[in-house]
Formats: structure tokens, C-alpha cells, sequence
């Protein structure tokens, strides 16, 4: 009975490896965040982008006729860095540089249909939610006048910054001689990132990338 139950499991492994791909991979990730404010009927809305790169995994099992689902796990790395007048609490308003830098762990979960040109070239595209929740959020404050540096975690106590995100999005690609991927896709944010009263904070991000296919 042993040897059976091992066989159908060894028989199980190998079917499973059979149609599945993993891929490593990294890229170019460019955010762009928007910030709206309103009063009565009055809106106000300040864009602010940022750009980085991400590394990451996933794992794309094939269920046949083309169609596949695909799981992975992304580290996202975004920065962005602004120079005029800064506000902050206590220290006021003064001349400075202003870098914001983030990290972020998501989960992309998403449909794959793909289509064999031929042995050596194939397309795809995919679309699907993407589970992301913010590690660290910085931003270090220079004033040009003192050289005083200022480092504010957007995250810490009494924060309004929202770590947690659902973003929407769809992409297409190519995989060559079933080594190479290249890779590119748009995703929205679902969610509002502030908590604070009569504010709205929305993401939405574009990337491009290339991977190895195991």
C-alpha cells in the first residue's frame, strides 16, 4: 500500500511540474499617486510620481488549451525626489530637497492566456488583482538654509497613510525559447490610502520587465 500511495504521488509531482513555469525576474516600475482634497464643492488635486524598480517570482500553472493561473511574490522599490518649499510639523515651512522613498511586498494572483507563434516564441497576456501592503514609506527633509535634516515616517503613530492596496491590472508579453520573458502592465489602485476626512489617495502603475524561466 506504501509503494502505491508513493508511486501516485511521484506520478502526482510530475504531472504538477509537467504544466507548471516559474520565473525570476525584475524591472522598471514607474508610480503615480494622486492626492484629492474637497471642500464643499471645490476639489483639489496634487499628483505626485514616483519611479523604481521591482524584483520578484511567480508561478504559472497551466490548465490547458492555453489558459493558466499565475501566483507570485513582488518586492517593489519606488523613490521620488522634489525641491521648493517644504511644510512640517513644528520645524514650519522652509526652503529644501525632499526624498520619498518606499518599499512594498505584493501578492500578484492573475488569469494567463497564452498562444504558441511557435515552439520557440510565445504571447501572452494576463490580468488579474495584485495584493500589495506597504513595508516602509520615508521621507528625509533637507533645509538648504541649515543643512537640518528631517527623516518623517509616513507610517508612524497617528498616521493617515494607508499600507495596505488591491490594485486591478492587465499586461501582455513574449517568451522566448522557453527561457526569456519580457513583460509589461498597468495597475490600478482600488483603494483610498487616507483615512483622513474629505481625502481621497489613489495609485496607479506601470512596468516593464524581463525574467528567467525555469
Amino acid at each position: 500500500m506504501k509503494k502505491v500511495l508513493m508511486t501516485l504521488a511521484l506520478v502526482a509531482v510530475a504531472a504538477t511540474s509537467a504544466f507548471a513555469q516559474i520565473s525570476v525576474g525584475a524591472g522598471y516600475l514607474a508610480n503615480t499617486q494622486k492626492s484629492t482634497y474637497t471642500s464643499g464643492s471645490t476639489s483639489t488635486t496634487t499628483t505626485n510620481p514616483s519611479n523604481g524598480f521591482y524584483v520578484g517570482a511567480d508561478y504559472t500553472l497551466d490548465l490547458g488549451q492555453g489558459l493558466g493561473v499565475l501566483a507570485g511574490l513582488k518586492g517593489s522599490f519606488l523613490f521620488h525626489t522634489e525641491t521648493g518649499s517644504i511644510t512640517l510639523p513644528i520645524l514650519g515651512t522652509f526652503t529644501g530637497t525632499s526624498k520619498l522613498s518606499e518599499i512594498y511586498l505584493a501578492v500578484p494572483v492573475q488569469a494567463v492566456y497564452t498562444y504558441a507563434l511557435s515552439n520557440d516564441l510565445k504571447l501572452f497576456g494576463f490580468a488579474g488583482p495584485s495584493f500589495s501592503f506597504g513595508l516602509s514609506s520615508k521621507t528625509k527633509s533637507t533645509n538648504n538654509t541649515t543643512d537640518d535634516v528631517t527623516v518623517t515616517d509616513n507610517y508612524g503613530e497617528n498616521s493617515e497613510y494607508g499600507k495596505f492596496n488591491v490594485f486591478l491590472g492587465a499586461g501582455v508579453g513574449a517568451d522566448f525559447m522557453n527561457t526569456i520573458r519580457i513583460k509589461a502592465g498597468y495597475d490600478i489602485g482600488l483603494l483610498n490610502r487616507s483615512s483622513a476626512d474629505n481625502t481621497k489617495v489613489g495609485d496607479a502603475q506601470w512596468f516593464v520587465g524581463v525574467a528567467y524561466l525555469f
